[in-house]
């Protein structure tokens, strides 16, 4: 009888000390509902600090009452599902956010990512054809400067791909990327080898043209890494419009001067339209090429 009063204290001790730390997290994250501490440190807001456009270049975006990104849709029919994982879960440990791509034929990518201090993507294992046979798994890891800036990415994929991104007073005035692969296989400087020296000469953007001598203030806080840095984002584009992947430049690319060989380079102009707020509407992008070649791009607010 004595035995069991003891063991009942101590259980009844152990029961105690669990439900008071349990109360502790919740005073101290600021959520006392269920013990489930939902705090996450992804805040949109700080990259799209005039809110977050409802639609981007086809894409559809939506976000919960937090005002966290829960879904991306494309006009394809491809799907970026969001979610965010509480840090008393042991999920938060490995990953703070994942998102889930499937595209239009149903395959599903992975991305797994952990998290800086400020709710930027630090380190990505992504998965191709998750949940197949086929899977195929790599990473990519980011750095950023003291803005916010994306500054350098280093995917795995291919045996390796480096990318830096060089800003000036806020705003990206370059970019460099080295495939390890020696991008497939070209000779691209010239010397008759193929090795880790073929790498690309860097991408040049301008802000400013003749015609427009003010730089253009992005007030939507775009960052069309493909379209308008020489970028490659892939999948990874998604993490940028759910606040994940840094910030924005301060103003609008208005020309790109991109490498199509080691010594030769094609210009691509951007044309802005913005409605009355100064928010862009549209952007055509005028590419080299016989004739007109132009891709349309459009946004909603």
């Amino acid at each position: 009888m004595k035995m069991f009063k003891v063991m009942a204290a101590f259980m009844l001790g152990i029961a105690f000390c669990l439900g008071f730390t349990a109360c502790s997290d919740n005073d101290e994250n600021g959520n006392g509902n269920d013990g489930d501490n939902t705090t996450t440190v992804v805040n949109p807001e700080k990259v799209f600090t005039g809110g977050l456009p409802k639609s981007v270049s086809g894409m559809s975006i939506s976000q919960n009452e937090e005002g966290l990104v829960t879904s991306i849709t494309t006009d394809e029919g491809e799907k970026a599902v969001f979610e965010y994982f509480p840090v008393t879960r042991a999920e938060a440990s490995i990953n703070s956010a994942r998102i889930t791509v499937t595209d239009e034929n149903g395959d599903v990518t992975e991305l797994n990512l952990q998290l800086n201090s400020d709710g930027y993507v630090k380190y990505c294992k992504s998965i191709d054809h998750a949940g197949t046979p086929d899977a195929d798994e790599f990473t990519w890891e980011m750095e950023y400067d003291t803005e916010g800036h994306l500054i350098e990415m280093r995917r795995s994929e291919s045996d390796g791909e480096l990318t830096k991104i060089t800003y000036k007073d806020g705003d990206v005035v370059a970019t460099f990327t080295q495939s390890f692969l020696d991008d497939g296989g070209k000779d691209i400087n010239g010397d008759g080898k193929i090795d880790n020296q073929d790498i690309w000469p860097d991408t040049k953007i301008y802000y400013t043209t003749d015609e427009i001598t003010t730089p253009i203030e992005n007030k939507g806080c775009l960052m069309m890494f493909d379209e308008l840095l020489d970028v490659d984002m892939d999948e990874m584009i998604y993490a940028y419009y759910g606040g994940m992947l840094g910030t924005a430049t301060k103003h609008l690319p208005l020309r790109m001067h991109a490498p199509y060989a080691h010594d030769s380079f094609s210009d691509y102009d951007f044309k802005w339209t913005l409605n009355s707020n100064g928010y862009p509407t549209e952007l055509i992008v005028k590419r080299p090429g016989e004739g007109t070649c132009e891709d349309r791009y459009s946004f909603a607010w």
